[in-house]
């Protein structure tokens, strides 16, 4: 089927924009309206390999790009620089293509916001980011029910009273997320209990190193679902979050931190691993961040610790694809360091 442009009541596809094109449509500020969550087109999808415009040009457009509000995705392989900094988004064919565009077209305020996140933080400090990561985190959260599966609350609640187990052996803190009834889903208490462990790493300079894994089948299926937007006001999520602000803790411990992946590493599973200055995983784990399609965005820092790893446009690409992609994947990206 040929991409065509969409309008706001229609599904994936439009036909890639020449690089002339887009230089124009960047000329026109009643053209530029269209593209946004609340105009006709909610994306940009440009034609990489199209003949180049002049470098002037080039400086210019991407300038009006960086700023707008929607995905700007580039079908084709890119080296320039100064393109690079314009797209949000780089994908290889037309199947990887419908495959962002259906996310974004889902959910086009929650792509719009991780693509502006990440385009701050990609010149931000990682604390700066991990602020604007909560308010619009917060933001999301409030506009919308989040559309997700339904969880079990009898399993969810038949969970181990302690959340996370931390054993000191020599001058190494054993770290273990001991949810494995619920296949170790990331909630506020263990939040809070993984906060206090880690804790003790940053007090405890006779501490070497923390070594972090996950009890049961999988280390980590990210946030549980079963507390999603229980906060009642994102005024008092953000605060709580600021207050006990996991990844803001495992970044001031990085290069003592170990993350031992195994099997499903999911949303959080793979936002705070990425922290570490170590992350090894088994062969059969595998990392997917699924929030833009439920309507948020990677919310327990991963818009800053993935991109430190491997860069803004595949951090975009993840999020915004939903695509799982394997240990052998994330170590050639270099979203994981070895294999156990």
């Amino acid at each position: 089927m040929p991409l065509s442009r969409p309008s706001l009541g229609t599904p994936q596809g439009m036909m890639p924009l020449t690089m002339s094109q887009v230089a124009t449509t960047c000329e026109s500020p009643w053209e530029l309206a269209e593209y946004s969550p609340v105009g006709r087109y909610r994306y940009l999808l440009l034609d990489a390999a199209s003949v180049p415009v002049a470098a002037a040009t080039l400086a210019t457009m991407c300038a009006v790009l960086r700023r707008l509000p929607c995905p700007v995705i580039a079908m084709g392989e890119v080296f320039d620089e100064t393109l690079l900094q314009g797209v949000d988004v780089i994908v290889t064919n037309e199947q990887e293509a419908r495959s962002v565009i259906a996310t974004v077209n889902a959910q086009p305020f929650a792509a719009m916001s991780l693509v502006q996140l990440l385009r701050h933080n990609a010149h931000s400090t990682p604390e700066q980011g991990l602020w604007a990561e909560s308010w619009a985190y917060g933001t999301l959260q409030a506009s919308r029910p989040v559309q997700g599966p339904e969880n079990d609350q009898t399993v969810a609640s038949a969970a181990h009273s302690l959340p996370v187990l931390a054993e000191r052996q020599g001058d190494v803190l054993q770290v273990t997320l001991n949810r494995p009834a619920v296949r170790n889903a990331y909630s506020a208490a263990m939040r809070d209990a993984l906060y206090e462990a880690l804790l003790l790493l940053k007090m405890d300079a006779s501490l070497r190193k923390a070594v972090v894994s996950g009890e049961g089948s999988c280390f980590c299926i990210g946030g549980d679902l079963n507390e999603f937007g229980l906060a009642a006001e994102p005024a008092v999520a953000h605060a709580i979050r600021s207050t006990r602000n996991v990844a803001a803790l495992l970044l001031s411990v990085s290069d003592r931190l170990e993350f031992r992946l195994h099997r499903a590493c999911i949303g959080a599973g793979i936002e705070l691993p990425a922290f570490a200055a170590q992350v090894l995983a088994e062969r059969n784990a595998f990392v997917q961040l699924p929030e833009v399609r439920l309507g948020l965005l990677p919310g327990a820092g991963g818009t800053v610790s993935i991109p430190q790893r491997i860069g803004r446009h595949r951090t975009a690409y993840l999020a915004l694809s939903g695509r799982r992609i394997n240990a052998e994947t994330a170590y050639a990206w270099g979203l994981i360091d070895g294999f156990l």
